[in-house]
């Protein structure tokens, strides 16, 4: 996932081997705005899977968009390189669009692999692969042109044959498998959550689209990936601190005001330090997009519902508000008075509308309750008490997958394979194969034996 958030940082920011070719701001904008435009309308698509996981024919489909975001990268960048000019704006804006839908289906390519991980592998996973991508960002910008461009061609590529060995190597993918409606149902997501993220995006925009404006040279990319690895690092530092303890609206909630100080900075002062109040607001959205697609799987998880409806729908509305902030900085600079006060203006009248959002959002929402509220009264007592504390204790240090540990935690309560597979939704084929990795990763042989493993653990640790 490094590789796709190397390419994703490179058409979010400034990079070195496109943006020097054009020397019009309106022209850098209009194009991100297309990306966004793209990459949300895949989000959107991806969460809208009948069986909660993309089909064959459309995994096809998401291969060749990737493939033309190679495609595409390599033509627009070779002639920015060559021409010293830009291609025809047409083109560009398709270009462009169709290279957001197909980083959108290179990211969406990976959930189901991350969709297996337990929680704390999920958010190793997001936070370390994002500061990675933000490593790899600086290394793409530092190189001469010519190797930019193979890096941003071939880096799609690998990642999605990783992906492939990947998700071999992990089985099949059934008890991912859940339709649409009860993905739906359960997720409860309302229509504030919605709004927040649309506002949350356009700020992020504003950002964005203000270091587009910055040059382009080795301090700022050096900037960027630094500020990139710092959100990713509090995403994880976050995420391991209080693990299983936080909601979605408290996350908001805590991030909002850095965007306040960020705002605030680029309203009142420029040169240095507006543009570290960019660069901040640039950690703030790392941050944000890794702890909100690692909680969007956890939940999922528990609620027993599709990864890829909650990231997808989290990730899709944040693009679009992303697009709508690089509109707001188009509109001035499409007609060359650009004045860099008045957005930060206009974002902190965003962030006061956000405020309102946030204080009065419901701080509790279907999709973040425990799934055993809706289980019987004993099974709640036993996921409750000191027995769950001994059963995580031991999938943890089993290193079981997220869906094993749900096949485990059954299991302990003394479930059969026809309970399981009901409550899971899955075939029993998928628990038989599940349990037949717990054995093994426990190294066991019975249910007796899982059941002395368990009592032998201390909750303590848990």
């Amino acid at each position: 996932m490094a590789l796709f958030w190397a390419c994703f940082f490179a058409m979010l920011m400034r990079n070195s081997f496109l943006d020097p070719g054009i020397d019009r701001l309106w022209y850098h904008l209009a194009l991100r705005i297309a990306f966004f435009i793209g990459f949300g309308a895949c989000c959107l698509t991806m969460s809208r899977a009948p069986e909660g996981l993309p089909s064959p024919r459309a995994r096809r489909a998401m291969t060749g968009l990737v493939a033309a975001f190679c495609l595409i990268a390599a033509v627009s960048s070779t002639a920015y390189a060559v021409l010293g000019t830009p291609l025809p704006l047409a083109f560009d804006l398709a270009a462009w669009g169709l290279s957001g839908a197909g980083l959108g289906c290179l990211l969406f390519s990976w959930m189901p692999a991350v969709s297996r991980l337990d929680e704390r592998s999920v958010a190793r996973c997001m936070a370390l692969s994002t500061a990675c991508g933000g490593f790899l960002y600086l290394v793409i910008n530092l190189l001469p042109s010519y190797f930019s461009i193979v890096m941003l061609v071939v880096c799609p590529l690998v990642s999605l044959g990783v992906e492939r060995v990947v998700a071999h190597e992990a089985g099949p993918d059934e008890g991912l498998r859940i339709p649409l409606a009860v993905s739906q149902e359960k997720a409860g997501l309302s229509w504030a959550f919605g709004v927040i993220y649309i506002v949350y995006g356009i700020v992020f925009g504003l950002g964005a689209g203000s270091i587009t404006q910055l040059a382009g040279d080795p301090l700022l990319f050096v900037g960027i990936a630094g500020f990139a690895l710092a959100g990713a690092l509090a995403a994880l530092a976050f995420m391991h601190r209080f693990a299983g303890r936080m909601r979605q609206i408290d996350v908001l909630r805590m991030v909002f005001p850095f965007l306040v100080v960020s705002l605030v900075s680029m309203a009142l002062f420029t040169g240095p330090v507006y543009a570290l109040s960019n660069l901040l607001l640039l950690a703030v959205y790392v941050f944000l997009v890794v702890v909100s697609m690692a909680f969007e799987v956890h939940t999922a998880h528990n609620r027993h519902a599709a990864p890829l409806y909650f990231v997808g729908m989290s990730q899709g509305v944040l693009g679009c508000g992303m697009a709508a902030g690089f509109a707001l900085e188009l509109l001035p600079a499409a007609a060359g008075a650009t004045n860099y006060a008045v957005l930060s203006g206009v974002a902190l009248g965003l962030v006061v509308v956000l405020a309102a959002f946030i204080t009065f959002a419901p701080s509790r929402r279907p999709a973040d309750d425990d799934d055993a509220a809706e289980a019987p009264e004993q099974e709640h007592e036993h996921e409750q008490g000191r027995w769950k504390a001994r059963c995580t204790v031991v999938a943890r240090e089993a290193k079981l997958s997220a869906r094993e540990t749900e096949v485990f935690f059954l299991m302990a309560k003394g479930r059969g394979i026809e309970h399981i597979q009901n409550k899971l939704c899955i075939s029993s084929h998928t628990v038989k194969s599940h349990t037949y990795n717990i054995y093994k990763k426990m190294g066991i042989n019975s249910r007796e034996e899982l059941l002395d493993a368990i009592e032998a653990a201390n909750p303590d640790d848990a």
